[in-house]
């Protein structure tokens, strides 16, 4: 099981060695392979828009992009969500740009700050990978733009079914690693509990939920992690894990359950707020 920020994927180092038979090379060969599909079986924690498109820009206001390099020249590292101008809500195993869309270019709506403070939730363990929250307080706040918006937080949570979105700059492909410049869209829907936490094995706990399409194909991946799913205008799942192979049949996304923290987001961001303007 794997969380998903963008990282080198697994590769294999051989010794340069002598080989003098035939055989020897066939056992070596289908050595690899066997053990290529066991690795490609396994879950994993990055996470990625396959099956998506060019998100039209602008249309994502308050997605944010958690990024290494330089300006003009950005490499992805997590998605999050603005929910304050001067919050942003990711998650925990990420550790920020507004207004983006093309992360090779300096764009004139483009706002990028320093991270004051980050806070994670304090339930959150990084084993299980649950309840996957962090909070970011931006040096300086965000200053609300066409580009620049908060998204709305939810008063229930997501119906079965339910049609979403999910947004980012993860990679394109899986488990190859390609990672757009323009920050991708993909439509999907929630999945239910039991189906989500049998595909598992039982991992699914209450403060995650499943998002998908049942043919497989489109899905968030390595890249993604952090980043929104809002489903009706609502942010209801911030991206977490997933299998390391992403977008496959019968393996939805998982992401942490922004309607079971509600509380302690506006909770924590009403408290902070009042001790730095006090």
């Amino acid at each position: 099981w794997t969380r998903r920020p963008p990282r080198p994927l697994p590769t294999l180092l051989f010794s340069s060695l002598l080989f003098s038979s035939l055989l020897f090379y066939s056992i070596l060969f289908y050595s690899i392979l066997f053990f290529s599909i066991l690795l490609l079986a396994q879950e994993s924690t990055g996470c990625r828009v396959i099956g998506g498109y060019n998100c039209k820009s602008n249309s994502r206001p308050y997605q944010a992009a958690i990024v290494t390099g330089d300006k003009g020249n950005w490499r992805i590292y997590c998605g999050g969500s603005l929910v304050h101008p001067c919050w942003v809500l990711t998650a925990a195993h990420c550790r920020v740009c507004l207004g983006k869309y093309n992360l090779k270019k300096v764009e004139p709506m483009e706002q990028c700050m320093d991270i004051a403070e980050a806070i994670t939730h304090p339930g959150y363990n990084k084993k299980k990978m649950d309840k996957d929250y962090m909070l970011i307080r931006l040096k300086p706040c965000a200053i609300i733009t066409k580009a620049v918006n908060v998204t709305r937080l939810p008063t229930s949570c997501p119906s079965d079914g339910q049609r979403c979105t999910v947004s980012g700059w993860g990679t394109i492909k899986s488990p190859q690693n390609k990672l757009p410049p323009k920050m991708q869209c993909a439509n999907v829907s929630i999945v239910p509990y039991n189906q989500c936490n049998k595909a598992y094995f039982g991992r699914i706990t209450s403060h995650m939920l499943c998002a998908g399409v049942p043919q497989g194909g489109i899905d968030t991946c390595q890249g993604d992690s952090g980043g929104p799913l809002v489903c009706n205008g609502l942010l209801e799942g911030v991206v977490s894990w997933g299998k390391f192979v992403c977008a496959q049949k019968g393996n939805p996304g998982v992401y942490a359950k922004v309607c079971c923290v509600v509380p302690w987001i506006q909770s924590t961001i009403k408290k902070r707020q009042e001790q730095f303007s006090g």
